[in-house]
């Protein structure tokens, strides 16, 4: 047992680099039978011997973790092991996690411990604990089985927030495909107000509070990559839009190497009030981020539109890119993209010398040229202004073939 071994040889554990948890098996109530069949183990039965719970008797006496800690962990439960293993090791580099699927609609996540770790209190510095933590990277695991239906299953990103405020750590990194809420109070996983010295901050799909994000947001200075993809809020949030997470993002315009932002259209990102459903704002000017060489957004995250049913019609015409992009730009990826996004490249393709010299590719979804102003022409027409559409995109992309800018789409 590796808490065993651990516990009775402490001298070992200054060598443990990087930390994997990918066996805790927690799965709430009802669920049980579906853990027990996805898990290549049954539950562990536990068996600790009694000089065991005489060390971890010693270690609680003066843990930082506190009383409901040492229940927990007496109790065999698996998200105390793991603070207990994160408290003994000074020297880790990495921590990866690999989250149960918890259902998230009920409150069934486990008791974490772990955020205590990440507060200074009299006689503990999680500075100095975790002084060569450089990296946590959060996976989902894959249960491969039938799960009902109506359930929303995933994993809580607040308990691993905290882990931002640690002065040398570079990289946090969220899976592409957690879900869950933000219900759960700030001050339950407290944030640092410590200046973050994050290069790379990746939170795909994840149900962060949208002011904990603008929170974490301000106090990095040295980001070289954010990706996030927003999703709808449970509640309005004021204060909330692209204009607050450009700002939140401002102290990086000269480091920011790699964007990438989308927004659900449901998201309050996109609509910008409670009131605007299914309009959707451009996410305006990134021309200050000056040393911006990739940039991969959605058609709708650039453009906007007025509603769902007409993209053609802007909320607010969107900046032509030469006032949009910054110069500095080597690659761009745009999703979902229909026939409204072509007048924008033709206007950049004209002036990609003068304004984006260090473009070097352009990457496009399949651009959708069957877009609803079709209607508004007579039937017999429709193949000939498809055709004529067609046309034109593979116009634009000769032109920019020509100037030695790759076009994959």
């Amino acid at each position: 047992m590796f808490l065993a071994t651990v516990l009775n040889r402490p001298e070992l554990l200054q060598y443990i680099r990087s930390l994997y948890i990918g066996a805790w098996r927690y799965k709430p109530g009802a669920y049980a039978q579906y853990a027990a069949y996805a898990t290549s183990r049954g539950a562990r039965s536990l068996t600790y011997p009694d000089e065991l719970w005489n060390l971890y008797d010693d270690y609680a006496e003066t843990s930082v973790l506190g009383d409901a800690w040492k229940e927990a962990l007496l109790g065999g439960e698996e998200a105390a092991e793991i603070a207990l293993l994160m408290s003994l090791t000074p020297n880790l580099e990495h921590i990866e996690f690999c989250m149960p699927d918890l259902s998230l609609r009920e409150n069934s996540a486990p008791q974490y411990f772990w955020p205590r770790l990440l507060v200074p209190s009299a006689g503990w510095d999680p500075a100095r604990h975790f002084h060569r933590l450089d990296s946590v990277m959060v996976h989902k695991r894959d249960l491969k089985v039938e799960m009902p239906a109506p359930e929303v299953y995933g994993f809580e990103v607040d308990p691993f927030l905290p882990f931002i405020g640690l002065p040398k750590l570079k990289v946090f990194w969220v899976e592409v495909d957690n879900s869950g809420t933000y219900e759960v109070l700030p001050e339950d996983y407290p944030l640092s107000d410590e200046v973050s010295h994050l290069t790379d901050l990746t939170l795909g799909l994840s149900y962060i509070h949208p002011m904990k994000l603008i929170q974490i947001l301000k106090r990095c200075t040295k980001l070289e990559a954010f990706d996030c993809n927003f999703q709808p809020e449970l509640v309005f949030v004021p204060g909330f839009s692209w204009d607050t997470i450009r700002e939140a993002l401002s102290s990086n315009r000269h480091t920011l190497e790699e964007l990438t932002m989308n927004a659900h259209p449901h998201s309050q990102l996109a609509t910008e009030h409670d009131s605007s459903e299914g309009t959707c704002v451009s996410i305006g000017s990134l021309r200050e981020f000056t040393s911006l060489r990739k940039l991969d957004v959605l058609q709708t995250t650039l453009l906007g539109f007025e509603n769902l049913l007409d993209d053609l019609t802007l909320a607010v015409p969107a900046l032509p890119f030469v006032e949009m992009l910054p110069s500095s730009l080597e690659s761009l990826t745009i999703d979902l993209c229909t026939f409204t996004i072509v007048p924008y490249l033709e206007d950049m393709s004209t002036k990609l010398e003068e304004k984006f010299p260090h473009l070097q590719e352009i990457r496009l979804s399949s651009i959708d040229l069957k877009i609803w102003d079709m209607d508004n022409h007579p039937e017999a027409e429709h193949d000939s202004l498809l055709q004529s559409r067609k046309d034109r995109v593979k116009r634009l992309k000769e032109v920019f073939v020509k100037a030695g800018v790759q076009w994959l789409q």
